[in-house]
């Protein structure tokens, strides 16, 4: 059933159970005369847009008061029979102060069943209080975060059906947390629903957690309503949950509760967000900038017994970088300091010894635009010397910070759940997407690549008469054929849907490696067919028109270009060239290769 808990100081539990003392009630009694309540909003983010999609409402007593903490005001307003007083008071005070800051989207604010319930509440009086306020009802939507155990779904969803015929809309908070969840969803059909800050932490962890988030997105997807993740109050709340492609974030992170907040989301939560035109940083373009956690270094003339009073002042110090004047040295790890200096006779022999000495005078070293992956082939390549855990990482040379495996690997498996999100399900390549993400990467980087869209020809009638299983065979082998010409570091592969793929290349033996998939697919393609057909040297189907036609055997067609990133603004101007290539090459019969020898679009006057 919907929640009776949420741990959340927006929402907070009363304390009914507790005596109420007369001074309290006078303090209310003084509250709800004067209006004397204090408003306050945090944005909700909308990173696709870049902009918040609403504002979540607290309402707390003044700051002089016993009753200041919502969780107190509110529990005593209850237990006096007031909480419908209250509650609108304080929605007066919310949709005022919105109103008169010129605040955008929806209004969100928490109820209390207690409050829903009170003779005092009646949809007539919220109404007139949005009208005193200057609020569209359109503009609210109540989050009911409990309800007592003697009320039933079916009260709760009549009441929503009076609210909603009002135009408020309605979210269902803390979901999850109990088994009758699902019913709720099912029967009172939220537009809103939100997981709180325990989900959002479990999203970070454990994988059955992450299907209980991608279980909770296609449950929203199908009755129509949106998840809000509450609790981002971290960066690595942030992209965890952007890795699932959670619509709407709240969280101190994103912004904290502030009687004038900003209207404008800071540009730092983009960092690694969602790119205007829907693309989504990955592994391949992804760097260790963010991963650098900035350690005070030492010099290389500190004494080992003055790096072992570093490392007892900071317990949890693991590794100290050792610079002198910002250009980073080596590192000093803890566990192997501690054998040397805690070893019998270390400290008399070694304690005034410069640290330079007994460093890592090589450990693995990057510079802050390096991509992930790279980092991570690197840190686990068979020829290093040993297993790593750490790195440092350098801005033009000069120390910038220490990188962690353990950061590190979060990252990368991040990353991998936002691929496999929008990879293609028949052949596991990443799609339209990651694609353009892709192009726009190395546009902006200036970064010399070149595109070439891959598509089958006569794969239609193919697939009419041998049926889509054979059909699905042959768009995995090309898949499979487009992977293995495609091994190093720079290259990437896309399935754009259907029979079309998308190679990026880096190296400059791109061509010899394009000639060598269309003679190995021209190997494979008999392969394909029946005895019969291979004898014939193709198959008989209908055209487009509906003519009998005779069709020769499946063939690739290549379409190859050069963008020049001064010339192209984004992966549009790529794509449209890339695809007249295309067109070029399946002008040719049998397997071709079309190369584009213009490097930027034609603009229209």
């Amino acid at each position: 059933m919907i929640q009776t808990s949420l741990g959340h100081a927006l929402c907070g539990d009363p304390s009914t159970g507790d005596s109420i003392d007369d001074a309290s009630m006078r303090d209310l009694d003084q509250i709800l005369a004067r209006l004397s309540l204090t408003s306050a909003f945090a944005p909700i983010a909308e990173l696709r847009l870049r902009d918040p999609h609403g504002y979540r409402g607290q309402v707390s007593g003044p700051a002089d008061s016993p009753l200041r903490l919502p969780l107190t005001l509110f529990g005593v307003a209850e237990h006096c029979g007031r909480s419908a007083e209250l509650t609108l008071a304080a929605l007066n005070s919310l949709a005022t102060k919105f109103q008169a800051q010129g605040l955008g989207g929806k209004l969100f604010y928490r109820v209390r069943w207690a409050a829903l319930n009170d003779p005092g509440f009646s949809i007539d009086r919220l109404h007139e209080t949005l009208t005193q306020a200057g609020l569209e009802p359109e503009t609210l939507v109540l989050g009911l975060s409990e309800h007592s155990a003697h009320s039933s779904l079916k009260a709760v969803s009549r009441l929503l059906a009076n609210l909603r015929a009002l135009g408020i809309q309605f979210t269902l908070c803390g979901f999850g947390d109990s088994h009758g969840a699902l019913v709720d969803v099912q029967v009172l059909r939220p537009d809103y629903i939100e997981l709180g800050r325990g989900q959002i932490e479990a999203l970070q962890s454990p994988v059955p957690s992450l299907e209980f988030a991608r279980a909770t997105l296609d449950l929203a997807r199908r009755f129509n309503a949106l998840v809000v993740a509450t609790g981002i109050d971290t960066e690595k709340d942030l992209r965890a949950a952007e890795a699932l492609a959670i619509p709407l974030l709240q969280g101190t992170y994103i912004g904290a509760l502030d009687p004038a907040p900003r209207k404008r989301l800071r540009k730092k939560l983009f960092c690694g967000a969602a790119d205007a035109d829907g693309g989504l940083s990955d592994a391949q373009t992804a760097t260790v900038a963010g991963l650098a956690t900035e350690i005070p270094p030492v010099c290389a003339d500190y004494s080992v017994e003055e790096v072992a009073e570093v490392f007892h002042a900071a317990r949890q110090l693991q590794t100290l970088p050792v610079v002198e004047k910002g250009k980073p040295l080596g590192l000093v790890r803890r566990m192997d300091f501690m054998n040397l200096f805690l070893s019998r006779y270390g400290r008399d022999l070694h304690g005034r010894k410069p640290i330079q000495l007994f460093m890592d005078a090589r450990p693995v070293m990057v510079e802050h635009d390096t991509p992930i992956s790279e980092v991570s082939q690197k840190l686990t390549d068979d020829n290093q010397r040993h297993a790593q855990t750490d790195f440092l990482i350098t801005r033009n040379g000069r120390y910038l910070g220490v990188g962690y495996m353990v950061d590190l690997l979060r990252e990368i498996t991040a990353l991998q759940l936002q691929t496999a999100r929008h990879a293609n399900p028949l052949s596991g390549l990443p799609g339209n997407v990651p694609i353009n993400q892709q192009i726009n990467a190395r546009l902006r980087k200036g970064r010399a690549f070149v595109v070439v869209y891959v598509d089958l020809d006569h794969f239609k009638p193919f697939n009419d008469a041998y049926g889509y299983s054979k059909g699905d065979e042959v768009i995995v082998a090309v898949a499979t054929l487009l992977l293995s010409e495609c091994g190093t570091l720079g290259d990437f592969v896309g399935h754009v849907g259907g029979d079309d793929f998308v190679i990026l290349f880096e190296d400059d033996d791109w061509e010899a490696r394009c000639r060598r998939i269309l003679a190995t697919f021209e190997a494979q393609a008999p392969g394909f067919y029946n005895a019969t057909d291979r004898e014939n040297g193709g198959l008989w189907g209908e055209d487009r028109l509906g003519t009998r036609v005779f069709f020769p055997f499946l063939s690739l067609s290549l379409g190859a270009v050069r963008p020049d990133p001064d010339c192209c603004d984004s992966f549009h101007d790529v794509a449209t060239m890339a695809a007249d290539a295309k067109h070029m090459a399946k002008q040719q019969a049998g397997n071709s290769l079309f190369i584009e020898r213009r490097c930027g679009p034609h603009r229209v006057a």
